[in-house]
């Protein structure tokens, strides 16, 4: 009999639901309501109860669109606020099923970090995907992930108009039910205990008390939050909580000041990626321990429909996110951003030019590193005519490149559109400690900073290989009565820097890639060795019983002083040499195109033919690439540098075409500031910016 009526009950509903599709107007929603509404109330137990929530609110926000979802809103608010009858079922069942269920997880891990390895949590949310995991009846998120199951349905509760969200508080947040408010009140201070439990726990790890500014445990202000947050809680009166309060606030002030702190002793002591995780945890738990003590001080603060909503849409986001596999791999490209940027701030301050005295030294450096170019032109036009196996040529020519780069470091020169790979994450640095306009202002002063740099660079490199070129030429005709370059190999270079008949522009880009990972890797290199203190254990070596404890000193001095140049330029020549080998190797037609070296081969080969090379249109295609290449290189590897950074501070798209914009304004108004320095002294961004931060503690 009991199975007959359950067909019977099935078979009416699949009928009533035919019938509602087929009359979609006002008049079918509004009956849906009010059925979905009925069936909430009749419903007797918890898990019943949430079920059919799940599925009343999932049809508010279902519609096909915005307009639809908030009319859809108000005829059921409006449905309830002229049936007294059916408001007052509703409300006592939505009470008494709110005040079952517990919120404190919801509260206190709902889009918060929560894992540090990326494949297990990518595939535990890919199992969840296919299975879900069983949760008690009595867990609010189970309701939440209910109702608020995709992207749609969260941007539609967000983007509810204020009239209608204050009349829902109204029905979904009824005055006169203390049992209801306790539990919400109760769930809100447990959370927030939990919370401040956490981020004292995270901050009293090695790496964390390393960096901070207190040497005892009891000192630090994330051990005395626990204690002023449960006071807070305990708070029985509106003076108290207010007293309470303050002290409550300042104990987070410090908090933020302390991890400004830790920020600023990265530069000295390293960074790894769980720091950075750490930190990231950190800052999101002060966040949300900021909104649930909003909403928390509501009853003496009334300010509930404010507070409560931007909670609402933090919790609702946060625990959509947490079961998606794209914004897991967003936050985990933010965090290693931020661990690439951590300890950037001014490791490349010095190759920048700021004042006239140091414009003039970059011109020289540019000069030199042009006129070692030549030489590195030369030997790899040589291995090339030689034609050697793929992997021997690729490892000769490597060799060529890096040994250029380590002898410009040692002789203090300068390569074009190498610096960007080293400096663009100062803006890490500038992002860090400036908001608003002072933020833009800076970051087009580091811009022009950068853009005149890299043009005394490059037309320091383009001189001098260019005339270093013609010299080679000569006193290698008068030692050999012949040209170095034939003329075949000068033809050939001729046409593969054409820009309108080779993959120059391509190549320049990929080469601009390249750029920016090799000064990635140096900096990973060099963060290795501070983080793990090797110059430290290095002097404390058993060998320095020995060979003398001078010498290690002498060798710990040296590869703290220069493990970030060597590393990026052997690095940086292994990529330069390797890459178009690796890239044969798959059957991809790859070669790297970089400014300075591709001027230096242009310049041999121009030379081959004299004064004639200028009769020759080939040059002058070859010189547009050489251009293009400049261009290319220059603001592939800046822009890559510039995105991570400002990845790792999540700066919101709007800003970015913000500070975009303001740059190309401030070019526009001064573009000399872009080619020469403006003024004869001008303040390192960098120091300024550590001035500020420094000042503000």
């Amino acid at each position: 009999m009991l199975g007959s009526m359950g067909i019977v009950r099935f078979g009416g509903r699949i009928l009533r639901r035919r019938r509602l599709k087929f009359r979609a107007g006002p008049e079918g929603v509004r009956d849906e309501l009010r059925y979905l509404t009925r069936q909430f109330c009749m419903a007797e137990t918890l898990t019943l109860r949430g079920r059919r929530a799940a599925k009343l609110f999932g049809f508010l926000w279902s519609p096909s669109n915005e307009r639809n979802s908030g009319l859809r809103v108000l005829r059921w608010v409006r449905l309830l606020e002229h049936d007294d009858a059916l408001r007052a079922d509703f409300q006592r069942a939505w009470v008494a099923m709110l005040t079952q269920m517990e919120s404190v997880s919801l509260f206190a891990e709902a889009g918060l970090p929560g894992h540090h390895a990326l494949s297990a949590e990518v595939l535990r949310r890919v199992f969840q995907r296919l299975l879900p995991s069983a949760r008690e009846a009595s867990d609010m998120g189970l309701l939440f992930a209910g109702i608020f199951s995709t992207q749609e349905s969260v941007r539609r509760f967000a983007g509810q108009r204020a009239f209608i969200f204050e009349r829902l508080v109204q029905l979904l947040w009824p005055s006169g039910h203390a049992d209801f408010e306790r539990r919400v009140k109760e769930d809100l201070q447990q959370a927030l205990c939990l919370l401040a439990t956490r981020a004292a726990g995270r901050a009293a790890t090695e790496a964390m008390r390393q960096r901070s500014s207190t040497q005892r445990v009891e000192d630090s202000p994330f051990y005395q939050l626990i204690f002023v947050t449960e006071s807070l809680v305990r708070a029985r009166t509106p003076d108290e909580y207010a007293l309470h309060l303050g002290r409550w606030s300042h104990a987070i002030l410090r908090c933020r000041e302390e991890l400004d702190q830790v920020h600023l002793h990265m530069e000295d002591a390293g960074v790894s990626a769980a720091l950075v995780y750490d930190l990231r945890s950190i800052e999101s738990t002060l966040e949300r321990m900021h909104l649930l003590a909003a909403v928390l001080g509501v009853e003496y603060d009334q300010t509930l429909q404010v507070a409560g909503r931007e909670l609402l849409g933090v919790l609702i986001r946060g625990r959509l996110e947490d079961t998606r596999l794209s914004p897991l791999f967003r936050q985990n490209l933010n965090l290693l951003a931020r661990k690439m940027v951590e300890r950037t701030g001014h490791g490349g301050e010095h190759y920048i030019a700021h004042t006239q005295v140091e414009y003039a030294a970059m011109w020289r450096a540019a000069i030199g590193g042009g006129l070692l170019t030549v030489f590195t032109a030369a030997i790899k036009m040589r291995l090339i005519g030689r034609h050697y196996p793929e992997f021997v040529e690729g490892l000769f020519i490597s060799l060529d490149y890096a040994a250029s780069f380590v002898l410009m470091q040692i002789f203090g020169f300068a390569l074009a559109t190498k610096q960007p790979s080293m400096t663009a994450a100062t803006l890490a640095g500038i992002i860090r400690a400036n908001r608003g306009l002072s933020r833009y202002s800076k970051i087009a002063e580091f811009a022009a900073d950068i853009c005149r740099t890299q043009l005394a660079a490059a037309f320091g490199n383009v001189l001098a290989v260019c005339a270093g070129a013609v010299v080679f030429e000569q006193v290698w005709m008068h030692a050999f009565k012949t040209h170095y370059l034939p003329v075949e190999s000068a033809q050939h270079v001729y046409h593969t820097l054409n820009p309108l008949t080779s993959g120059t522009a391509i190549f320049a880009a990929v080469t601009g890639v390249l750029l920016w990972l090799g000064g990635l890797i140096g900096g990973w290199l060099e963060n290795f060795v501070v983080y793990h203190r090797i110059p430290e254990a290095i002097l404390q070596h058993p060998a320095g019983h020995r060979i003398g404890v001078h010498n290690l000193q002498r060798a710990a001095n040296w590869l703290e002083r220069n493990v970030a140049s060597w590393s990026t330029s052997i690095v940086l020549g292994l990529l330069l040499g390797f890459s178009p080998v690796v890239a044969r190797f798959f059957g991809i037609a790859l070669d790297v195109r970089h400014v300075t070296l591709n001027t230096g081969t242009l310049a041999l080969a121009a030379a081959s033919f004299g004064a004639s090379s200028f009769e020759h249109r080939g040059l002058y295609y070859a010189m547009a690439g050489i251009a293009v290449t400049f261009v290319l290189n220059l603001s592939v590897s800046f822009s890559i540098a510039s995105i991570v950074a400002l990845r790792a501070y999540d700066i919101p798209r709007s800003e970015q075409i913000q500070i975009l914009k303001f740059v190309v304004k401030d070019f526009f108004n001064s573009p000399l500031e872009f080619v020469v320095p403006a003024k004869p002294d001008v303040i390192s961004i960098t120091e300024t910016a550590e001035g500020e931060a420094a000042s503000e503690h």
